[in-house]
């Protein structure tokens, strides 16, 4: 059969703001950089946009976070200038045609509030909880159908079966999202959008987040969707700078802050992919260079450099963490001694967050004998959360999505000193030391400028670097990233990996992108953690 294209969105001279009010000012052809509804506002591109997407084009979106911004122009999420500069031809003759931009930097929280694109509102604990509660929770199914639990409504169980065979979520049947991992909801969420079948489904990150078998089969279910004519939708996907693009993506369209840089076909723009990697690389080097420099400031006033690397800080000794006598975690022989970097290895699903969740006392089973930490043991009585999580920092998606967006970047992380509490400490219970070890690290980071900005204002990137200082904000003794540098734009990435490579502190860290993950000397790989399998080395 032959390919029949018709466009799908027509952006002409377009420019594009991200609320009311005139993009020109009357001083210049420029834009002011204030943004208010009576005068004039900074556009989201400096440049005017044009572009065609076809139906049925496998369209690739490059670039940094105004990667994200284009996406949400194809999908109709700004204000276009002129209102008629961007069209969807397609939609006159289609009745229901609808776009969807799918995302994922906050999806680390699920339940009913799951449907948008900032996840629901269950915390992690609730993961390994038995009793579950069909009205505040949902089965896989329902979820992808977008049915409640006693809806009379039918829906496409072939399409279903299609969907949960073909993103690898057989055997979750039946199963709540809370008790999914990152990685399994994450699929979840991308039959979610397969199923409803929209004209345009846009997903930003499609791999974030996945293991390498996940984001394989991902990768497949995406290319048979854009290759079967008989399917509707059309599929785009950003990916970063220094991303690999699949083979199946015939269009590469190229952007930045001032709007499409270039665009074409893959095989014809390879030299400028491979020169973006190339930048990547060498902005590496130079911020490596310069926060190294600079951490010396910092470790003045660090406690953890005189620890003794003899010493175990977290040990298991045959432990194992069971379901309805089904283990998740099985006789796992496990020793981390003081100031070691550990890659927590293993596909999505296979007990990485349930290992970390025992050690922050997060789990039900954490009070277990056969565990200790700071070399106390785990029996009931003798250690509570609060005492404990004094000396463990932690990030991750979960906890992103459940921080309060209206505190400062200088608020958010003066709450990582105090346990269990997102209210920020007054600068007078602060004092003048641990006030000026927060000014120091925004400033290592060079984001002391948003100190002042609330923490839902700033940029999701920036939002995960304030989390990160937040986290190591106490000098703990035990650092825990559960994902905590993905979805970042390739300078904060760097600058956090950077920070996290200069620490002496013992650090756990869960990461699949090889380019995510901050330097390692062990490994532990849990992928047979449920048949009591483990491979442990050195990185």
């Amino acid at each position: 059969m032959s390919k029949v294209t018709s466009a799908l969105v027509q952006l002409s001279d377009a420019w594009f703001t991200r609320s009311g009010g005139s993009i020109f000012s009357t001083k210049s052809n420029y834009l002011k950089p204030t943004n208010n509804n009576n005068g004039d506002i900074r556009p989201v591109f400096s440049s005017s946009i044009n572009y065609t997407l076809n139906s049925k084009s496998r369209v690739a979106v490059i670039g940094d976070y105004p990667k994200t911004d284009f996406l949400s122009v194809l999908t109709n999420k700004f204000i276009s200038h002129p209102i008629n500069s961007r069209t969807y031809p397609s939609s006159l003759n289609d009745p229901v045609f609808k776009t969807e931009l799918l995302r994922f930097v906050n999806n680390g929280l699920w339940g009913h509030g799951a449907h948008d694109s900032t996840g629901g509102f269950t915390h992690l604990s609730s993961r390994y909880e038995f009793f579950k509660d069909y009205e505040i929770d949902e089965i896989v199914e329902n979820f992808i159908s977008n049915q409640s639990y006693n809806s009379n409504i039918e829906f496409n169980k072939d399409k279903i079966n299609y969907l949960i065979k073909n993103l690898n979520l057989v055997g979750l049947q039946g199963q709540f999202l809370t008790t999914l991992s990152n990685g399994q909801f994450r699929r979840a969420r991308i039959a979610k959008s397969l199923y409803s079948e929209p004209s345009l489904l846009c997903i930003d990150d499609p791999f974030l987040g996945l293991d390498p078998v996940a984001t394989k089969t991902v990768d497949n279910i995406l290319m048979k969707t854009s290759h079967d004519e008989n399917i509707k939708t059309t599929i785009v996907i950003g990916l970063r700078n220094q991303d690999d693009i699949p083979e199946w993506i015939d269009e590469v369209v190229i952007v930045n802050e001032t709007g499409i840089v270039k665009s074409g076909r893959r095989l014809d723009l390879l030299d400028d992919l491979n020169s973006l990697k190339r930048n990547f690389n060498e902005k590496h080097k130079i911020l490596e260079d310069r926060i190294s420099k600079n951490m010396g400031k910092i470790k003045k006033i660090e406690q953890n450099n005189l620890i003794d690397p003899t010493k175990s800080i977290v040990e298991m000794n045959n432990t194992t963490v069971s379901y309805e006598n089904k283990p998740i975690i099985k006789d796992l022989t496990w020793n981390v001694k003081n100031g070691e970097k550990w890659h927590i290895r293993g596909r999505n699903g296979s007990g990485k967050t349930t290992l970390l969740s025992l050690i922050t006392l997060d789990h039900p089973q954490s009070w277990n004998k056969s565990i200790k930490v700071f070399g106390i043991e785990r029996s009931p009585g003798k250690v509570n959360y609060f005492d404990t999580n004094k000396f463990i920092g932690f990030t991750s998606p979960e906890l992103h999505a459940l921080y309060p967006k209206k505190h400062t970047v200088f608020q958010t992380i003066s709450t990582g000193y105090i346990v269990g509490s997102y209210i920020p400490p007054t600068i007078e219970e602060l004092g003048n030391e641990k006030v000026n070890r927060i000014n120091q690290f925004l400033k290592l980071l060079e984001i002391d400028n948003l100190k002042g900005f609330k923490f839902g204002e700033i940029h999701v990137s920036k939002q995960k670097l304030v989390l990160l200082i937040r986290s190591i904000i106490n000098n703990p003794k035990i650092l825990i990233l559960d994902e905590a540098l993905s979805a970042m734009t390739d300078e904060d990435l760097i600058k956090g990996k950077c920070l996290i490579d200069q620490l002496n502190t013992t650090c756990l860290i869960i990461g699949h992108v090889e380019n995510e993950i901050p330097k390692c000397n062990k490994y532990i790989l849990v992928n047979d953690a449920k048949r009591g399998k483990y491979e442990i080395g050195d990185v």
